[in-house]
């Protein structure tokens, strides 16, 4: 009989012969934790937390001796488990444990296996295929993501090796540039099962196993047993993350696994309870890194949210989980082989939302400001980053932002007078204007724009890659929770007519690459097939002007409606936050 079978079966037998039993006194479970052989059988396990399958609301504490009583009266047969968080420095772990009871039952015997010390020196790391096969909601998820497809990312080929799409041989191509042998680390992040064997010596477009062709498949994971946060700029296992293959006499080195429930029980799963998994450190293992020779910024998205007013515990924290992989909305078993539903917030999608149109109109917000002063038109435009958990835009460093100001007269633009510009990095570098090309034009980027030497010599380059970073040019990132204003003045044309009106208008685009990049690359959609620029916002602002040396004001451009504006933008990023919107999640980004 199937293991899940039995255990349902047994569920059944201990319910009807409860059922039938003489109505008893409701009374605590007490029992003991103990060793389940490995070693030293029988042996006390204190510090166990104990509590009912699903329902954590009560929590007994194992003792000294092992023994526990769990204040708990259930009209029916329940199934309790027993873990101990597992720690990497601790001499002993445990690998999840459970057992059958009734209500007033005492003496339950409670065994948690220990987890092997020993590694497998020769583990093919398991596929996602292998998890899908009991995690029947889970794997659909991840397969429709885009960690799935971090190995083939054709962006990525195609800045290694240009052999992503096509044109990918076009510009910068890392192989061509560097000297031989040289892997750029990419496969460290992108197909970690492949490099984690021979740390920083796999090169990407090389990678043949099927396992490490999913990129950021289920072991990625939940095979990596600790993250070191005094470390956070090493780059994933090459100094701050750490993996477990078990050598197990009993089981398969694949059935070990770690993640943040502590009473996942089935005997087809070697589980350990691990903290880190609900933590954004977990994440911090591939979104934080340095270069590794020098030290020039890479990805430095956990440190944004580190600083952020949502990793402050209480009511307001959200993690990385919180909103890349929101909450399931229903109740129901974690996989074909659990005995019961779990409930949804116990349960998060494995969907990793990423930067979507609705994602970035849901944390982002723009508004626009126009006043007449004597002779030109001034514009005030604020983008207030208000929702996200790190700074806009975050990630890798070829990701930016532009805010682009216009102010028009009967349908011709007005000359600039005063106010910043879109940085040159807004436009390709083909000579002359392509439709596109936002350089020069009244506005503002918003970008960590690094510099360089292509492989430590020549000139040095802007903007490049982590790889080839030496330094920052410029950091106009927009951090968690701060406004980005900026003020823009027009100049007024002599002997306006009575009743004009000058059309002011400001939109914010998120693009997920340089505009040079995209062009000499020849991409038309992100490597995921969608958008490679999504309008964030647009405002507009119909504005009467004289031309005279009187003001037709718009009062938000005032000192006091600025204040205004800023308790405004505050209190609809409150609202918004409350709203709890959930993206759409048919738009990958």
């Amino acid at each position: 009989m199937h293991v899940v079978s039995r255990r349902r079966a047994l569920l059944a037998t201990l319910a009807v012969t409860f059922s039938i039993l003489p109505a008893a006194a409701r009374g605590d479970i007490s029992g003991f934790v103990r060793v389940l052989g490995s070693g030293s059988p029988g042996t006390p396990v204190s510090g166990a937390r104990v509590h009912v399958i699903a329902d954590s609301s009560v929590v007994a504490v194992s003792a000294a001796d092992g023994s526990f009583t769990l204040a708990v009266s259930p009209a029916g047969p329940v199934e309790l488990a027993a873990s101990v968080p597992y720690s990497r420095s601790a001499a002993i772990n445990y690998l999840i444990g459970g057992a059958f009871a009734n209500n007033g039952d005492t003496g339950v015997d409670i065994r948690l296996d220990v987890l092997p010390a020993a590694d497998n020196p020769t583990y093919p790391p398991a596929s996602a295929g292998y998890c899908g096969s009991c995690h029947l909601s889970v794997y659909p998820q991840w397969e429709g993501s885009n960690h799935a497809e971090a190995a083939t990312n054709a962006w990525v080929l195609d800045l290694f090796s240009g052999s992503g799409t096509p044109g990918g041989g076009a510009g910068f191509v890392f192989r061509d540039t560097h000297d031989p042998g040289e892997t750029g680390f990419c496969a460290t992040c992108h197909s970690p099962m492949a490099d984690v064997f021979d740390p920083g010596n796999t090169m990407l477009d090389e990678v043949t196993d099927p396992s490490a062709l999913e990129g950021v498949n289920c072991v990625t994971c939940h095979q990596m047993d600790s993250v070191d946060a005094g470390n956070l700029d090493a780059l994933h296992f090459l100094g701050k993350s750490t993996y477990r293959f078990p050598d197990g006499t009993s089981a398969p080195t694949s059935d070990y696994v770690w993640g943040p429930l502590d009473d996942v029980t089935f005997s087809g799963m070697k589980a350990s309870h691990s903290t880190l998994h609900r933590t954004s450190l977990l994440c911090a293992s591939c979104h934080q890194y340095a270069n590794p020779d020098n030290g020039a910024p890479g990805q430095n998205t956990y440190r944004e949210w580190e600083a952020s007013s949502f990793a402050t515990p209480g009511p307001g924290q959200r993690t990385c989980q919180s909103c890349h992989m929101p909450e399931a909305t229903d109740d129901e078993p974690l996989c074909t082989s659990a005995t019961a539903d779990r409930p949804a917030d116990q349960r998060r999608r494995h969907v990793f939302i990423g930067s979507t149109p609705d994602m970035l109109q849901n944390n982002l917000a723009l508004t626009l400001a126009a006043e007449e002063i004597p002779g030109r038109v001034r514009v005030v435009a604020a983008v207030n980053n208000f929702g996200a958990g790190h700074s806009f835009p975050t990630g890798v460093s070829i990701r930016n932002a532009i805010l682009v100001v216009s102010a028009t007269l009967n349908s011709q633009p007005l000359v600039q007078v005063a106010g910043p510009t879109v940085p040159s990095w807004g436009s390709d570098d083909v000579p002359g204007d392509q439709p596109g090309d936002l350089g020069g034009l009244p506005g503002k980027g918003f970008a960590k724009v690094l510099e360089g030497r292509i492989n430590g010599q020549g000139p040095t380059v802007r903007p490049v890659l982590f790889i080839d970073a030496e330094g920052v040019t410029s950091d106009t990132l927009i951090p968690s929770g701060a406004i980005d204003t900026s003020s823009f003045e027009f100049e007024l044309p002599a002997g306006l007519a009575p009743g004009a009106q000058v059309a002011v208008e400001a939109q914010l685009l998120y693009r997920r690459t340089f505009r040079a990049l995209q062009v000499t690359k020849g991409w038309t959609q992100s490597a995921h097939g969608g958008p490679i620029e999504i309008e964030v916002a647009r405002r507009q602002v119909a504005l009467p002007v004289t031309g005279g040396a009187s003001v037709v004001e718009v009062p938000t451009a005032s000192a006091l409606g600025l204040c205004a504006l800023a308790l405004a933008l505050a209190a609809l990023g409150a609202y918004r936050l409350r709203r709890r919107v959930v993206p759409d999640l048919t738009n990958r980004g």
